[in-house]
């Protein structure tokens, strides 16, 4: 929204979601010093104190506050003409609104120093000239013990209110380990009881956001929120929605926060939706007869999808007595217990879709769909009672440490955790410390009975073996 150019693009957007009978907001965001200086183009970063997160940044001067208050303003004009319904000011997350909320990131010691002030300026500004409906996004907790608490934010709740915020959007985070995104070692609804102090706080409707998966889920949230946001799981399941409707299975997001965040600054794609990003191509072509999937595994259970989808009947054979293939082999409890809700949908969708499953059966045939992994993952080892070394950065034995830790004494060395994002090492290093498991540099002059060594560049991915399905459901031919 930050020039008059791009208003005929938004205006088509507006006025095709107006058609379709729904409201359109747009979230305006300045990231102040959460960014680099090559990305804008060799300036440094600004913020309301010189702290830095990356690379070194400017404190803000007067000059630079009064130019940002009028670029939201701006922005906010724009989005009127537009045809927006309201927007949105991001206060969230460690960007800049969020910088002068924050007491872990202000350190001035000017009028600024209460930084609602800055927030109830450019608020100001909107409401007299662009006169449009303004929420704000603000993180009810950042986690740590300097930043912003339940209580501090049900303050500013308070003031922001007085001063006219039409509705508060409850989400979490700043810059530490656990980010923004709850991955599936955090629980779900993530911050409701926080979310429940600032409700008590406050007469405007709360929104709130957090790793809101399931229908159940969204329930539970309306408890505390005037408005339940999903994130993530939209770009899981677009239908979730209708589909929570009409009580039809949907597509859960596993908080696996690897295509959609883990590839920042490109294309957004989605772990356990191959569609995401493909919405332009053909309709599924329509096919009959039968058809033979082998292999109970994601790339078989999605492949089984799009064909029954395409109108063939389909059979899907596993060798095992339970669906799932190489999910099998987790043991991590957090994953187990959210990446079986994946394997719950297709179980469902499945039986929806009139697919017949055959489970302990093997299949021999020269013209069925072999939905045979490309990679197959290492067995655990059957050990018990042994000194254990794993040098290895594939996933699976992140997860067989957890089993194995129950009888065995086991060391795992710092470049196991290679490639794995903050979070999840942040979590995945205290909860394998909890059950005893061991952190060492490198391979000293320690004795193992057992050592495991595999440092990859590549690991197996659920995202790569559901693209696969579908694409080998997606272009089968009949004959």
């Amino acid at each position: 929204m930050d020039s008059d150019e791009l208003t005929p693009k938004f205006m088509r957007l507006t006025e095709l979601i107006h058609a379709l009978g729904s409201k359109i907001f747009v979230q305006l965001v300045h990231v102040g010093r959460k960014t680099r200086k090559d990305i804008i183009w060799g300036n440094k970063p600004i913020a309301p104190s010189p702290i830095p997160i990356m690379d070194e940044v400017r404190e803000m001067t007067k000059e630079d506050i009064e130019r940002v208050k009028n670029d939201f303003i701006d922005a906010s004009i724009r989005a009127k003409r537009a045809g927006f319904d309201g927007i949105e000011l991001h206060g969230a997350h460690g960007y800049l609104l969020a910088q002068f909320l924050s007491p872990a990131t202000n350190k001035r010691n000017d009028e600024y120093k209460d930084g609602v002030r800055f927030i109830e300026e450019i608020l100001k500004g909107i409401k007299e000239k662009a006169k449009i409906t303004v929420g704000i996004r603000i993180s009810v907790t950042e986690f740590d013990n300097e930043g912003l608490t339940p209580e501090i934010v049900a303050e500013i709740g308070k003031k922001l209110e007085k001063a006219g915020i039409d509705y508060i959007h409850l989400s979490a985070g700043r810059d530490g380990p656990l980010g923004s995104s709850m991955p599936y070692y955090y629980k779900r609804l993530a911050f409701l009881e926080e979310a429940k102090v600032v409700r008590d706080a406050v007469n405007i409707p709360i929104f709130l956001v957090g790793s809101v998966i399931t229908p159940v889920d969204a329930i539970k949230a309306r408890e505390i929120a005037d408005v339940v946001v999903l994130g993530r799981q939209l770009l899981a399941d677009p239908y979730w929605l209708e589909k929570a409707k009409r009580d039809l299975p949907i597509r859960p997001c596993i908080r696996c926060n690897q295509t959609c965040r883990g590839v920042v600054y490109k294309e957004v794609r989605c772990d356990v939706n191959p569609e995401l990003g493909w919405e332009l191509l053909p309709p599924l072509e329509k096919g009959k007869g039968e058809v033979i999937v082998v292999g109970g595994g994601v790339m078989g259970l999605e492949a089984a999808r799009v064909l029954a989808l395409r109108g063939f009947t389909v059979t899907l054979y596993e060798q095992n007595n339970k669906l799932g293939g190489q999910f099998l082999l987790y043991k991590d409890p957090w994953k187990v217990k959210e990446f079986q809700e994946l394997i719950n949908y297709y179980e469902r969708e499945l039986k929806r879709l009139n697919v017949e499953v055959k489970l302990n059966s093997k299949i021999e045939c020269s013209d069925c769909i072999m939905a045979i992994p490309d990679y197959e993952i290492p067995k655990m080892p059957d050990v018990k009672g042994e000194k254990l070394l794993i040098d290895s950065n594939l996933y699976v034995y992140h997860d067989y440490a957890f089993e194995l830790a129950k009888y065995n004494e086991i060391y795992i060395t710092e470049r196991s955790f290679k490639g794995l994002d903050r979070t999840r090492e942040y979590l995945l290093r205290k909860e394998l410390s909890e059950v005893g498991v061991k952190f060492l540099e490198e391979k000293n002059s320690m004795k193992f009975d057992v050592e495991i060594h595999n440092i990859a560049d590549d690991q197996p991915s659920i995202g790569k073996a559901i693209q696969r399905g579908y694409w080998l459901g997606r272009t089968f031919k009949s004959y």
